[in-house]
């Protein structure tokens, strides 16, 4: 028999403690049962950043494949994201009201999420005319009517009886979109309601794009809007 060997085969408890210690799946505790642990231990993965014992949860690949349906789902809510951020702080204050909280730009993109996006799968397009950036009790235009001159924008609308929800003292905001050049043009309380028109002038260098207009109503003491109203194409 050869000097050095142990014939003796190790016991079936000796075999379940050494399959039980296997260093490459288990965390290793560092400063005691108190302390963080290193490397994965079941769903968990423990390392050290910058001195301190940090934990996260071992990431696993979905077990099913994103849908058509759920692909979809995310292309619209991307594209109308993308749009209201222009109208970010317009929304804030148009669409502020009980229930909503400090989420207003939230409520915004779930109210425009069905409509704001027409076409079909592939091919998306924005619909500006159902855009909406404010949303109130009071009354909007009545018959407004929008026309460009060069570097000039004219906006017009009708008499109308003064309510508790139509105020001649009510005032007048307006917004202009130009997606081509990646610009927005915002005239708040520019005018009254009494005033029944206004004039707005326009930058240089867009006198070839599209522009897309609305304006809305809010109170003399800015507590209470009426819904945005889309003016055309211009």
């Amino acid at each position: 028999m050869p000097i050095g060997c142990n014939t003796a085969l190790p016991s079936a408890e000796a075999q379940r403690r050494k399959g039980s210690l296997n260093t490459r799946t288990m965390g290793i505790l560092r400063k005691g049962v108190f302390g963080g642990f290193e490397n994965k231990t079941g769903p968990l993965v423990g390392r050290s950043v910058n001195g301190k014992s940090v934990i996260s949860v071992v990431k696993h690949k979905a077990a099913k494949p994103v849908t058509f349906n759920q692909l979809d789902h995310r292309l619209r809510f991307e594209m109308v994201v993308a749009v209201l951020k222009w109208f970010n702080d317009w929304i804030a204050i148009g669409f502020k009201g009980p229930g909503v909280g400090r989420n207003t730009f939230g409520a915004a993109v779930k109210y425009n999420f069905s409509s704001l996006v027409a076409g079909i799968a592939p091919t998306y397009y924005i619909d500006y005319s159902k855009l909406v950036y404010s949303r109130g009790s009071l009354a909007g235009p009545h018959h407004a009517a929008i026309e460009r001159h060069n570097d000039e924008v004219q906006l017009s609308w009708l008499p109308d009886v003064e309510t508790q929800y139509n105020q001649y003292s009510d005032e007048a905001s307006f917004v202009i979109y130009c997606p081509d050049k990646e610009m927005i043009l915002k005239f708040r309380n520019r005018t009254t309601r009494v005033a029944l028109g206004a004039v707005l002038s326009l930058p240089t260098g867009l006198e070839q794009a599209d522009l897309y207009a609305w304006m809305s109503f809010s109170s003399a003491d800015g507590k209470v809007v009426s819904d945005s109203v889309y003016l055309g194409t211009i």
